[in-house]
């Protein structure tokens, strides 16, 4: 706690004004984080009204920059998240959730399709792990040059391997 309150340059009674621990501190930082990554990443979708493919570079595309905007809160949501444990679980699943809803949005325009109905959660699972070792790494400058394989990743099981690579490029 005298870290934070040092950091923040707030006295501890003031902390606890506004938190009711260190955890629900962080859990507000995770969810207002998180939302307006979600609010900008839709955005970019929404506005894009091209192909599916090109809606989803452009949502990624945003992803990346909201990332590169504010690392801190990045690596607090995505690496230090997970350290949190049970108490996240819930947050963790609306966010892949939301993300996913994003995603699924398009899936009828990729064409018709067997995939099964979770294949979204899963696509933006990969992309979080992905983004979860590349700032685990601490690698500042990789982050941005994840575009084209994070689009490729995404895209793959909607519209094929060959395709993908080339909406990537």
């Amino acid at each position: 706690m005298a870290d934070i309150v040092k950091a923040a340059a707030i006295a501890r009674a003031r902390f606890y004004e506004n938190f009711a621990s260190k955890e629900d501190c962080f859990f507000a930082l995770y969810e207002t984080a998180t939302e307006a990554t979600l609010d900008r990443v839709g955005t970019a979708c929404a506005t894009s009204i091209e192909s599916f493919p090109e809606r989803v570079s452009a949502g990624i595309a945003a992803l990346l920059a909201a990332i590169e905007a504010d690392r801190d809160a990045a690596r607090a949501c995505i690496v230090e998240g997970p350290a949190v444990g049970p108490p996240i679980n819930g947050r963790f699943e609306k966010v892949i959730g939301d993300f996913a809803a994003l995603l699924r949005t398009g899936r009828g325009d990729a064409g018709p399709s067997e995939l099964p109905e979770t294949v979204e959660e899963t696509v933006v699972g990969g992309l979080y792990w992905l983004l979860y070792h590349a700032l685990l790494e601490e690698r500042p400058k990789r982050i941005g040059r994840l575009r084209p394989q994070l689009v490729e990743f995404s895209l793959i099981p909607f519209i094929g391997a060959e395709a993908a690579a080339a909406a990537a490029g």
